[in-house]
């Protein structure tokens, strides 16, 4: 094991990541930029005599807006388009500043509509001049409601440009839109302070989340690390107690004398063998939990395996006096890990082995159910489970019942060891289980790993 202590987490400066996320938003997408083409280029069409009441402005003086608008567009979707290449290569100030430089000029040249195309005496113009410059100035605000600092100065130079326009115009719908204008921008910018701010919580809540997801992920490969390296560590010793304590029982070099001693190195010999078993499922659970898991998958035959992890079972259900049974109703052959598929089974057989009184019966059982998913599975007449219980025993290290089991306390890990290994194959744990009754737990395959039906066994 190494005594170097793993290095810490860098701290995660969650101001810093919302700031970044909230000029990403405001940057968009290139559509934004480009989709008031169209809008300037039918206005500059009907203020230029296209429809006489709604104007008469000089067509060069329009077509100089609309190539000032098309400019703007570029200079727009450009600065986008370099943030989304160029992004991590410079400053976030650097983005900021170019923010500011597009949303500002784009207020300029919008905000100039109310200059070069008001018709002094045409109400017609004056209505569509103001109910462009309020469509402009409702797609900044949603274009740019994350990001406050932008949304006000862009709305300040709007008001800006438009405001000293309809002082200078002086008529009775400027001199009422002088005075609307700059309201209509004030709840705007209340209205954008509650909305950015909630956006910005939002996303701290997402960054905060998304570190503490992934501190979870980190201290679980630590566990999982340490489980394996622990679980390395002991075994050694551990089979050479379990060892020496075997060839004290078998009397290799002479009985062992007196009697007492020989109970002793048999409950020496049996915890050892339990410590051992709980390690290997430790270690089993780490490399589940860490994705390390290997799988050879093969064409494996659920009733050939059911029948070797029977054979496994059969001296601690002799010892518990506990009866094993087959019954495979639809034999099938799937893609699988043949040890991982064996070991789901012996799991299987040895909970309803230590949960079973003398005399009870556990029955090895498959199928294959609607939809081509092939079942292999375990049902008992044991102490069954609650639902709570059930949910208790999928927990790593969760007993379903205090009860003692045959031999002493289980680890806790059979079902979750299970529920990685099946998951691992892309299927699904199926528990039924009434207390004081028994349970019927099972493992589903996925319809593709079905490579075909066999003969019952």
């Amino acid at each position: 094991m190494s005594s170097d202590a793993a290095a810490p987490p860098p701290l995660i400066d969650t101001a810093a990541q919302v700031e970044r996320e909230t000029v990403r938003l405001a940057f968009g997408t290139w559509v934004q930029y480009v989709d008031g083409l169209p809008f300037a280029v039918g206005l500059a069409f009907m203020f230029s005599g296209a429809w006489p009441a709604a104007g008469n402005t000089d067509a060069r003086l329009a077509a100089v807006w609309v190539a000032a608008a098309c400019l703007w567009a570029v200079f727009g979707s450009t600065v986008a388009w370099a943030y989304r290449r160029y992004e991590s290569t410079r400053p976030l100030v650097v983005w900021q500043r170019l923010q500011y430089a597009v949303w500002m000029s784009n207020a300029c040249v919008w905000g100039a509509v109310a200059w070069l195309f008001w018709d002094t005496g045409n109400p017609v113009n004056h209505a569509i001049v103001c109910v462009a410059l309020l469509g402009v100035i409702v797609s900044a605000f949603f274009s740019l409601t994350m990001h406050r600092r932008v949304l006000i100065a862009t709305l300040g130079v709007h008001l800006a440009v438009q405001w000293s326009a309809f002082v200078y115009h002086g008529e009775t719908l400027a001199q009422v839109f002088a005075i609307v204008f700059p309201l209509f921008m004030l709840l705007l910018t209340n209205y954008g302070r509650g909305v950015a701010a909630r956006y910005q919580q939002a996303l701290a809540l997402r960054f905060e989340n998304e570190a503490m997801a992934a501190a979870v992920m980190r201290a679980n490969r630590a566990k999982s690390d340490f489980l394996a390296s622990m679980s390395h560590e002991l075994r050694t010793p551990l089979n050479a107690i379990i060892g020496y304590s075997e060839m004290m029982r078998s009397g290799t070099f002479g009985p062992v004398a007196p009697m007492r001693y020989a109970e002793f190195v048999d409950n020496i010999a049996e915890s050892g063998e339990h410590l051992l078993r709980m390690i290997n499922d430790l270690l089993d659970l780490a490399k589940i939990e860490s994705g390390r898991r290997d799988l050879t998958v093969v064409s494996v035959r659920l009733s050939d395996v059911a029948k070797d992890a029977m054979r496994y079972v059969e001296p601690q259900a002799a010892r518990a006096h506990v009866s094993l049974m087959l019954d495979i109703k639809h034999d099938a052959i799937v893609l699988a890990d043949e040890r991982a598929v064996k070991q789901m089974i012996i799991n299987l057989l040895s909970n309803a082995v230590k949960f079973s009184k003398p005399g009870a019966l556990a029955v090895v059982f498959g199928d294959i159910l609607p939809g081509e998913r092939a079942a292999i599975g375990v049902r008992d007449t044991g102490t069954g489970m609650t639902p709570a219980m059930q949910k208790k025993a999928l927990e790593p290290f969760g007993q379903a019942s205090d009860a003692m089991t045959v031999e002493g306390y289980g680890t806790g890990l059979g079902l979750p060891i299970i529920k990685g290994l099946i998951e691992a194959h892309q299927g699904l744990l199926r528990i039924e289980s009434t207390l004081g009754v028994g349970s019927r737990i099972w493992v589903e395959f996925p319809a593709d790993r079905l490579v075909r039906r066999a003969e019952a066994a």
